[in-house]
């Protein structure tokens, strides 16, 4: 009973996962931002910078994944990750009176993007060359290191439109145009490995 049970479990997966494979596809991504997440949430001015993080301003990496809905329409939900910094108000205490004044304090911040995209497909060589439009929103939240407000809140969002290439099935390229609620314009590029 054991031999037959392994084997209808091994014929279903020989099955199953081609077939899940065709539907949907993950992928880790990187990209780089004109602006940082910082920037689009927190209104941060540049003059705001903390060393320890400068260097990652505008990074994000992620993860994506593709559901394809025929050969010419895919969906692309996203979920990235960025490292800022901001000015965040403290109660100080004051050295010479007792009183309590209100101080600045350089935040480490970890902020979320959650974009949800949908593509169309122009150009569709197997397994070679892919080029494909997409346009989507996606919406931003500080997940740590922000006290104000507390809890995910996702209110901040922007409009994103771009195009992307994907190669021998592996990797994609893309670049973004997003303009932000408060009408800004913003541009990335990003680079990805698909699963």
């Amino acid at each position: 009973m054991k031999k037959r049970t392994f084997v209808f479990v091994l014929l279903l997966a020989a099955v199953v996962i081609p077939a899940r494979a065709q539907l949907f596809q993950m992928g880790l991504k990187f990209q780089y931002s004109s602006a940082s997440v910082d920037d689009m949430i927190n209104n941060v001015s540049s003059e705001v910078e903390n060393f320890s993080t400068e260097f990652l301003k505008g990074c994000e990496a992620g993860l994506m994944l593709r559901v394809n809905l025929g050969r010419l329409i895919t969906v692309q939900p996203e979920a990235n990750f960025s490292i800022g910094s901001l000015w965040d108000t403290v109660d100080a205490q004051g050295d010479f009176i007792s009183a309590t004044m209100t101080a600045f304090e350089n935040v480490q911040t970890v902020n979320l993007s959650v974009p949800v995209l949908a593509a169309v497909h122009l150009v569709d060589i197997d397994k070679l060359l892919g080029l494909r439009l997409f346009v989507g929103p996606e919406f931003y939240t500080t997940i740590k290191g922000a006290t104000s407000g507390g809890g995910m809140d996702f209110s901040k969002y922007s409009l994103i439109a771009g195009v992307g290439i994907d190669l021998f099935d592996v990797l994609y390229v893309d670049a973004r145009v997003a303009r932000f609620s408060e009408g800004e314009m913003y541009y990335r590029l990003g680079l990805g490995l698909l699963f």
